[in-house]
C-alpha cells in the first residue's frame, strides 16, 4: 500500500473511532432534542423539547411525563433516567412543550370564543393536538402532567375539567387561589368516572399552606370517589429546587406504586 492509502487509511479509522466514541457519549449526555408541532388551535407553531430513555426501543411502550415548565425539563428528565435504572419507575419519555406566556396559556379560563390562548385552548391542544402527535411517534402506556406554581395550578385545574386526559397530575406548590372561586370543586371530583386518576399535591411548611389550599385539601378528604388516589406532602425546603425536585420523585415513586398495585 503506497502513502497515500495508508493516510486514507489512517483518516477513516480516525473518523471511525470519533464517532463510535461520540454516538456512545450521546447516550449518557445529551439529554433530549427539540422538535415542533404545528397548532391550529393556537395558531403556532410550538416548540417541543422531547427527552428519550437512552437506550430508547421503538418497539417497547413508555411512560409519558408532560412538563409544564421550561426550567424543570433538564433537571427532572435526569431525575427519571435515575429512578427508572434503580428500578422504583418504568423508563419515561419527557416533554415539554415550550409555553412563553405562561399566564396566558395556563390561566384558570375556558373562553372559547376568545382570541387569546387560554387555558380551555391549551387542554384542547393537549387533547387534539399534542397527544395524538406524541401516540403516533412513541407507544405511550400511562400519561402524567407536572406543574409548579402557576403551571401547578394549571395541572390541577386540567385534573378538574378533564380528568381523563391525563393518569396522573402533579401539582407543586400550587396557587390554587387563581383557579374561580364559583368553580365546583365538589361536582368536578365526582365527575371522575372513566378511569382511576392520580393527583399529587404538595406545599412547604415554611412558606405555609394558605387558605384556598386547606379547603381544597378539605375537599378532598371530604369527597369519597374511589376513582380519585390523591396524596398531599409538605416539605420543609428553603431552597425552590430541591423542593421541585423532592416533589417530583416523591410523586413519581407514589404514582408507579397506586397505579399498578
Amino acid at each position: 500500500m503506497n502513502k497515500f492509502g495508508v493516510l486514507v487509511l489512517v483518516f477513516f479509522l480516525v473518523l471511525k473511532f470519533s464517532y463510535g466514541q461520540s454516538s456512545r457519549d450521546l447516550r449518557f449526555t445529551q439529554i433530549g432534542h427539540s422538535s415542533t408541532i404545528e397548532s391550529k388551535i393556537l395558531n403556532q407553531t410550538k416548540k417541543l423539547y422531547v427527552h428519550l430513555p437512552f437506550d430508547y426501543q421503538p418497539d417497547e411502550e413508555y411512560a409519558l411525563v408532560v412538563l409544564l415548565d421550561n426550567m424543570a425539563f433538564k433537571p427532572l428528565s435526569s431525575v427519571t433516567e435515575v429512578m427508572s435504572y434503580e428500578k422504583s419507575i418504568p423508563k419515561c419519555i419527557v416533554v415539554c412543550v415550550d409555553t412563553p406566556d405562561k399566564r396566558q396559556a395556563y390561566s384558570a379560563r375556558i373562553d372559547d370564543t376568545s382570541a387569546n390562548i387560554d387555558g380551555g385552548k391549551t387542554i384542547l391542544f393537549f387533547e387534539k393536538e399534542l397527544l395524538p402527535f406524541l401516540e403516533s411517534k412513541y407507544k405511550i402506556s400511562t400519561k402524567v402532567l407536572w406543574g409548579q406554581g402557576l403551571s401547578g395550578m394549571f395541572s390541577s385545574f386540567v385534573m378538574l375539567t378533564n380528568p381523563d386526559l391525563f393518569n396522573g397530575y402533579f401539582s407543586d406548590m400550587p396557587n390554587l387561589s387563581l383557579i374561580d372561586s364559583t368553580f365546583n370543586f365538589d361536582e368536578s371530583i365526582k365527575n371522575i368516572n372513566q378511569q382511576d386518576v392520580f393527583y399529587f399535591l404538595t406545599g412547604n411548611v415554611i412558606v405555609g399552606t394558605d387558605e384556598t389550599t386547606k379547603r381544597f385539601i378539605s375537599r378532598l378528604e371530604s369527597n369519597k370517589n374511589p376513582k380519585l388516589k390523591w396524596h398531599y406532602k409538605e416539605q420543609a425546603d428553603s431552597i425552590l429546587v430541591a423542593q421541585v425536585v423532592n416533589s417530583f420523585v416523591y410523586g413519581l415513586d407514589l404514582f408507579f406504586k397506586q397505579m399498578h398495585q
